[in-house]
């Protein structure tokens, strides 16, 4: 799951990585979204109202027996109270498959890591506030036999969220993170991932692990989330929040910079 949090703080945006999926040397035949995020660019102003374009972008396994949600709910939220704003259907606007073509030389039976990568492209206009606005979505199911929660936890649902900067910030842009998406490292050996982003405000950046947050539905119907906060996943097997791919992974907070030894072999 990817996540990102664009708080202002001064200068500086926090994002927060919620970790769920990475591919461990895995079989192919797990299914459901493996990850998502939210991002948004500043459009303007008019009547005091400013106008964001969203991007709701999902990640599933190839050839799951699965579609996307379409529509999906996207749901707006006051970030100072907590209070529902509004809710937006919004139609998948395209998707695209992308795959590694040449995995790492140290696995000998490299499984096959291929996503349809879903695009959700819809544009907002909210009046400016001190609080500012989190927008949030959720989906069922996650990818099933996810190691680092706990055991009786085959998989589970997600919820995605960003944050809009109250006054005097909401002339703001999200960060968007720039890796490529797809990732196969070995267990128990030493690798490193980019989860960095870029900003259009030049805002500093600072990266952090997080807990990754649990969907409050079940099946797959599509209804808005519910308000924040939102609950975290059950993590377990020794992971947390904050060591979502164990103690002897690490994440750089200047560069997003994931490095370390890799977990046992699975899905975390």
């Amino acid at each position: 799951m990817r996540g990102v949090d664009s708080r202002k703080q001064k200068i500086t945006k926090i994002l927060i990585v919620g970790v769920i999926l990475l591919c461990l040397n895995i079989s192919a035949k797990a299914d459901h979204i493996t990850g998502g995020e939210i991002f948004y660019t500043f459009a303007g102003t008019t009547n005091g109202n400013n106008s964001y374009n969203v991007t709701f972008k999902l990640f599933m396994r190839c050839n799951s027996g699965r579609q996307f949600n379409n529509p999906t709910v996207v749901s707006i939220f006051d970030k100072g109270t907590n209070q529902r704003v509004s809710d937006i259907n919004v139609n998948l606007s395209s998707s695209e498959t992308i795959q590694i073509t040449n995995p790492d030389p140290c696995i000998t039976d490299p499984p096959k890591v291929c996503y349809v990568v879903g695009y959700y492209n819809f544009s907002i206009n909210l009046p400016a506030n001190a609080n500012g606005y989190t927008l949030s979505s959720q989906v069922n199911y996650r990818i099933q036999g996810i190691n680092n929660l706990q055991s009786f936890y085959s998989n589970i649902g997600a919820t995605y969220t960003a944050d809009i900067p109250g006054n005097p910030a909401t002339i703001n842009n999200s960060a968007k993170f720039t890796g490529s998406d797809l990732v196969v490292v070995c267990a128990n050996n030493r690798f490193s991932y980019s989860f960095g982003a870029t900003d259009p405000d030049s805002d500093e950046l600072r990266y952090s692990f997080c807990e990754a947050y649990r969907s409050g539905i079940g099946g797959n119907n599509v209804i808005p989330p519910p308000q924040p906060p939102y609950l975290s996943v059950p993590y377990g097997n020794g992971f947390t929040e904050s060591t979502p791919l164990g103690t002897n992974v690490q994440i750089d907070p200047r560069t997003g910079l994931i490095t370390g030894i890799a977990p046992a072999s699975g899905v975390v």
